[in-house]
């Protein structure tokens, strides 16, 4: 079981790495469209949409790389003071209430996607790109999560149970 865990620990991992690239690909996207505007006077017409799909790939795709690393945002005022296997019943209490909202996310963001495909949707501008490939993002980045989750709830019930293990391998 160990060896699932870790697999999708090094899973997001690889994924989360790859939508960290998505944020130097828009810097130099708007670089060139800075230049491009003021320099020689040629806006383009592209930059925009493919900086706004970007950002969607980076934002999906690295949920559940931030989830992994404890790196989210959250209000510990009370969770500060108890200890590790204190904070990890609480993080058990609240596991099924996280999973739910996750499975939902990555449930409507599924439909979003296939609406997007069924009709081959493109953006109201006049690059006009598609949106179903970056629309998929949205139920792959739910699914991600959701098991990034369900590793944080195992390792979680294993720290409430056997009290913290010195040396949790993390990918």
């Amino acid at each position: 079981m160990l060896d699932r865990l870790l697999a999708i620990e090094r899973l997001n991992a690889w994924i989360g790495a790859i939508s960290a690239w998505s944020l130097l690909a828009m810097t130099l996207i708007v670089g060139f469209e800075v230049a491009s505007r003021y320099l020689f006077n040629a806006p383009t017409i592209w930059a925009w949409d493919i900086n706004i799909q970007l950002m969607l790939l980076l934002l999906m795709l690295g949920m559940a790389e931030a989830y992994r690393r404890d790196a989210h945002v959250r209000v510990d005022v009370l969770t500060s003071l108890l200890s590790e296997r204190g904070k990890a019943v609480v993080e058990v209490l609240l596991a099924p209430v996280f999973l739910f909202v996750v499975c939902i996310l990555a449930w409507t963001g599924w439909e979003y996607f296939l609406d997007s495909y069924t009709r081959n949707q493109t953006a109201s501008t006049i690059f006009a790109p598609l949106l179903w490939p970056i629309k998929f993002t949205l139920p792959l980045g739910g699914a991600l999560l959701v098991l990034q989750g369900i590793v944080k709830l195992v390792r979680d019930i294993r720290t409430v149970v056997h009290g913290p293990q010195s040396g949790q391998e993390n990918a």
